[in-house]
């Protein structure tokens, strides 16, 4: 198993060293704290990446859904935005 380090996690998904450690620090990121130092192993983050996205497009699907029943059930287009706007601060 190849174990990573921040910088690496950083480079690899093109992001910024403090939101590497923001993203483990909130748990939204594969990652072990061993002591004072976050690492990281290269396949879980690999995989990670990969389905976090497939795992988007399928939360899109199911809020676009969500839209179609409220106003099937004549639920405020208001109301929807807020329980799709809750839903995503919830698993983003």
């Amino acid at each position: 198993m190849d174990v990573i380090t921040v910088p690496d996690v950083a480079k690899m998904l093109n992001l910024s060293q403090i939101t590497v450690y923001r993203l483990a620090k909130l748990g939204k990121i594969p990652a072990k704290k061993i002591g004072r130092c976050w690492r990281f192993s290269k396949q879980t983050i690999e995989e990670w990446f990969t389905l976090k996205h497939s795992w988007e497009e399928d939360m899109d699907n199911l809020l676009i859904d969500m839209q179609s029943f409220g106003k099937q059930k004549n639920i405020t287009e208001d109301d929807i935005q807020k329980a799709i706007k809750e839903v995503r601060q919830t698993y983003a």
